[in-house]
């Protein structure tokens, strides 16, 4: 449920920022209306009148806009290209790497056992490895869905930890993507295979498909950075903006938090690019990287194919709480929460099935960050270890239950500690640091 409203929250934003760009709208607008009338030239009972009406409507909207000339090259030259387009749109960094041809077409398949998969186009940039890929079953009733998604090199070897992880969207018969995102390392090989593995009606398939791809160099393009190391102070805190890294998928903010500030800054809310137009480009939902407790990367959309005249960062407020509580202590036994932060929000706690339950006071849709990991004994010793934690709500609700691991046979019977890891305190500030 956390993904699912996140995802319901920011479409909202996006969309409303998106349709503020009248460029974008326009050339969005416009595939949108060829989409639709290809789509009626498949029904053979419709009528010409209607056709003729449509064409006419893009016609007149075609001329009265000013139209990029990657996108219509791109419509009348890459047939699937408005698919592509539509599953990235709410990415203003992507948006422009395609409009801008930075999109490696590879249309290469793999089927067997009933199951094909095709791997439709890649962006490729040192940060990122972005796949747009579709499957589908000879069978219709079977469910099938893709899993144990790989990255190998031309020997079949997956590549170790450089990848961090995968989103994948969409449903069945359409276009999916994959984001592979990559540590600093040298470059990927060109010969590379992406493999899959299917589950038919949620059984595990023994076989493989696995789709080998050579990246084109002419489709790379190279970082760029803009040193900054600035710093901000807000409420006595101090936040030091290192450098500002701009690849053609991705804008990567690296940030400091002084180890001498009386607060624990847990994030930035809002950060976010804004050009002297006042164009913006915000998070792209990628998860920023804690370096450690007082340095992350946060990703923001790219902007890398636009030269504006000035370029600042921008926000509005960081979630930040006193050293000295950020430190929770519960007794399991009697259910009880005996240190919190003072401000009241964690409300309660319950013992139920090795888990702790532990209640935070705070709206699902404003706060959707992990407070928690593992908890501690007072020895400090990790309890339940690889075991898994989380967080939900259900609709309506005004408060978030988080589930932690508690084993009472790893505890014993005393009271236990957590570390909060987030926590939905806010200090207001707009700031605004020039970078360009």
């Amino acid at each position: 449920m956390f993904d699912k409203e996140k995802r319901e929250l920011e479409k909202s934003r996006y969309i409303y920022n998106f349709l503020s760009i009248s460029e974008e709208k326009a050339d969005l607008a416009i595939l949108e209306g060829i989409k639709r009338v290809k789509s009626r030239k498949k029904k053979k009972h419709l009528p010409i009148k209607m056709l003729l009406t449509a064409s006419i409507l893009i016609i007149t909207f075609i001329s009265s806009v000013n139209v990029s000339d990657t996108v219509a090259d791109y419509v009348s030259n890459i047939p699937g290209i408005d698919k592509i387009i539509g599953l990235v749109r709410y990415d203003k960094g992507l948006l422009a790497a395609v409009e801008n041809n930075y999109i490696q077409k590879i249309d290469a398949t793999d089927e067997h056992d009933g199951i094909k998969v095709t791997l439709d186009s890649i962006i490729h940039d040192e940060k990122n490895l972005i796949f747009f890929y579709k499957y589908q079953a000879d069978n219709e009733e079977l469910k099938i869905s893709p899993e144990n998604i790989k990255l190998l090199n031309n020997k079949g070897e997956p590549f170790p930890d450089e990848v961090l992880g995968q989103l994948k969207t969409g449903n069945k018969d359409s276009l999916l993507e994959i984001r592979y995102r990559l540590t600093d390392r040298e470059p990927l090989p060109k010969d590379l295979i992406l493999s899959f593995q299917f589950s038919k009606n949620w059984d595990h398939q023994e076989g493989v498909w696995n789709i080998p791809f050579t990246l084109d160099e002419e489709k790379f393009a190279a970082k760029k950075v803009l040193e900054l190391n600035k710093t901000v102070e807000i409420e006595g805190q101090e936040i030091t903006f290192k450098k500002v890294t701009l690849y053609p998928s991705l804008t990567a903010v690296d940030v400091l938090y002084n180890l001498q500030n009386s607060k624990q800054i847990f994030g930035i809310n809002d950060l976010q690019l804004e050009d002297e137009k006042g164009q913006i480009w915000k998070s792209n939902h990628l998860e920023p990287i804690k370096v450690n407790k007082n340095e992350e990367t946060i990703y923001l959309e790219s902007n890398y194919f636009t030269n504006p005249k000035e370029l600042h960062l921008r926000f509005n407020s960081i979630r930040a709480l006193d050293k000295d509580e950020i430190w929770v202590t519960i007794d399991p036994i009697n259910q009880k929460i005996l240190k919190a932060p003072k401000d009241g929000k964690l409300s309660k706690v319950e013992t139920r099935s090795d888990e702790l339950y532990i209640q935070l006071e705070a709206k699902p849709y404003y706060f959707n960050k992990q407070l928690f990991m593992y908890a501690e004994d007072m020895q400090g010793n990790i309890i339940g270890k690889n075991k898994p934690f989380g967080a939900g709500w259900s609709p309506g609700d005004d408060h978030i239950t988080y589930k932690v691991p508690y084993s009472s046979e790893e505890a014993g019977t005393g009271p236990v500690k957590l570390e909060l890891i987030d926590y939905p305190t806010t200090i207001q500030k707009e700031v605004k640091l020039k970078i360009k």
